[in-house]
């Protein structure tokens, strides 16, 4: 299991928890002390309620995050809550339907200026939202607490009001979890942007996204020396238009950079800069270079290498295995987890990495011509329909 998928699973085992216990020790007493005093069936009431929270709860954050990013300097490119996308389209504001990265909504924005651009307003002010439901239900519930003894036919308001809390708090569980999950979290990001070298750099990754979904053209990103994870990650977008565009020169000093840092980059990072590396040099006509960097590899950067985990990692094993091992059943054995890490591949290097790919394969097949070298994915696709098209 990656960390990621297991701090994803102990995040819905922390709401499920929170939603047993307020069931066990809140809600379950309520129904059984005023059991006759309902209006309408108490799981009836409590479904009532969980749609309510939901709802209440996904335009708490998302309407928190669109005026903390005003607050912040942001241009609002769209706002989806449950689905339903408000966004300019031709200059006027209209609902679409839309994914979103999160659990009940997502707010995209684009900065006006990456230096003075500031997220802070955009992460405190939904928490400063939810914290403020918490105090307006809490008042409600206390109320119903002292005076439903006497009125019983408000007992159905206190466990309403629960219901709703508790859907609050689960969402704030997700929303606030210090890490990735299965979305990019503001307590995430409020991990990410404590180090000052993160903020400059995630507000330029926010330009490079929009543009790309504005269909626009890239703007020009600023390699970092301060490396950390996330501004190794920027310089990566670098590294691939210099790889693409035919400049190694350019891009082997900013990946030397990556994993050279001492500190502040994880050893997975250092590990797949140093596979982007190795690939590369043996992308050259003369590797000796490359073969001379593979042999001082380190043994952990090695067994890395050999999981292919990534796409640059597929590159360096087919390399290393067409190029120093000559092996073509090694090979074909990179090529066969072609298609299984495309898709896992990180959404802004997937383009160059397929063209990198396909640039690499096409060299195995030029210095080996006597083997079977087997079809990428998208070779085989063109095939099928050739095949089926002669038909």
């Amino acid at each position: 299991m990656k960390k990621n998928d297991f701090a994803t699973f102990l995040v819905y085992v922390a709401m499920f928890g929170v939603a047993i216990l307020v069931g066990l020790m809140a809600i379950r007493p309520i129904m059984e002390d005023f059991k006759t005093a309902f209006p309408v069936n108490p799981i009836l009431l409590i479904f009532l309620g969980l749609i309510v929270g939901i709802l209440l709860n996904a335009v708490i954050l998302e309407v928190g995050h669109v005026l903390g990013a005003k607050v912040g300097k942001y241009e609002i490119l769209n706002c989806t809550i449950l689905g339903a996308c408000f966004k300019k389209i031709d200059g006027k504001r209209k609902v679409v339907f839309a994914g979103f990265d999160g659990l009940t909504g997502e707010t995209k924005v684009k900065p006006k200026d990456p230096k003075t651009s500031s997220l802070s307003a955009y992460i405190l002010f939904p928490v400063l939202f939810l914290f403020a439901e918490f105090i307006i239900a809490m008042i409600v519930i206390v109320t119903c607490q002292t005076q439903e003894k006497e009125n019983p036919s408000i007992a159905w308001l206190h466990i309403f009001m629960i219901t709703i809390l508790t859907v609050g708090g689960m969402l704030f569980i997700y929303d606030l979890f210090p890490a990735h999950i299965d979305s990019t979290t503001d307590g995430y990001l409020l991990t990410l942007l404590s180090k000052p070298a993160n903020k400059e750099a995630y507000n330029h990754l926010l330009l490079v996204e929009a543009a790309a979904k504005e269909k626009k053209e890239i703007p020009e990103i600023p390699v970092y020396d301060d490396i950390t994870d996330f501004t190794a990650e920027l310089n990566l977008l670098t590294v691939y238009r210099h790889l693409t565009q035919g400049n190694p020169g350019e891009a082997l000093p900013i990946l030397e950079n990556i994993f050279s840092a001492e500190r502040n980059v994880s050893a997975s990072m250092k590990a797949n800069a140093k596979a982007l590396y190795l690939a590369t040099l043996l992308e050259a006509k003369d590797r000796t270079k490359g073969k001379k960097f593979y042999e001082e590899l380190d043994d952990e950067t090695k067994r890395y290498i050999s999981g292919i985990p990534t796409m640059a990692c597929l590159r360096a094993y087919m390399l290393i295995a067409s190029f120093v091992e000559l092996s073509d059943s090694e090979t074909n054995y990179a090529i066969d987890k072609a298609e299984k890490r495309i898709k896992t591949c990180e959404p802004n290097h997937k383009e160059a990495e397929k063209s990198l790919l396909q640039y690499d394969v096409d060299l195995v097949r030029d210095a080996h011509p006597s083997w079977t070298v087997y079809l990428l994915p998208w070779e085989e696709a063109e095939q099928n329909k050739g095949d089926s098209d002669k038909k």
